[in-house]
């Protein structure tokens, strides 16, 4: 029976292990006594935005992370893996991410968010909850290009206009220049 104990560890710490490879970006909660119907819909609403949680035993997350991420620093991620952990993966936007996992630990008084890693890079739960009040990256890259556009279309309008005048300007001389003669 101790075999086939350590044999289902190894397989979950492989299992992890290639979470943590297939999703660049995590965060860790801590949970206690939230009910299995409420982790099952935060997992349906996860997976169609490229997200995935999982409760992990904090033993076997310590190793999957060592065997997996060598970009994560060791000792920022012990702090983060207290009490009963869970882990979001995420391919996606971060700030998807951090939506949805600040949502959840709205709804559910028991999750606390620990922290995480966005791009090989520790966030603290300030970072992640500011992240979750940022627009997605679609509308920021709008708000950008329009940021960038409008001193061209103003300066566009300020060409016209001066055309329109100079135009104008001209029309009136010769005009005048008819009338003179």
């Amino acid at each position: 029976m101790e075999k086939f104990g350590k044999v289902c560890k190894e397989y979950m710490i492989k299992e992890l292990a290639e979470h943590f490879k297939d999703y660049p970006d995590f965060f860790v909660v801590s949970f206690s006594r939230v009910s299995v119907g409420n982790t099952e819909k935060f997992r349906k609403a996860l997976k169609k935005d490229s997200m995935a949680y999982s409760v992990v035993k904090n033993s076997i997350l310590k190793r999957a992370i060592e065997e997996s991420r060598k970009d994560v620093n060791g000792k920022e991620i012990k702090a983060f893996i207290t009490g009963s952990c869970g882990v979001l993966f995420s391919k996606g936007e971060p700030t998807a991410s951090a939506k949805s996992l600040v949502n959840f630990s709205k709804d559910n008084k028991n999750v606390k968010i620990q922290g995480g890693f966005v791009s090989g890079d520790g966030i603290s739960v300030d970072l992640i909850e500011h992240l979750a009040t940022l627009p997605s990256r679609e509308v920021l890259l709008s708000m950008f290009a329009s940021g960038v556009k409008a001193p061209i279309s103003g300066f566009v309008s300020l060409l016209n206009n001066l055309l329109r005048n100079l135009v104008g300007v001209i029309d009136a001389i010769s005009k005048k220049k008819a009338e003179s003669q």
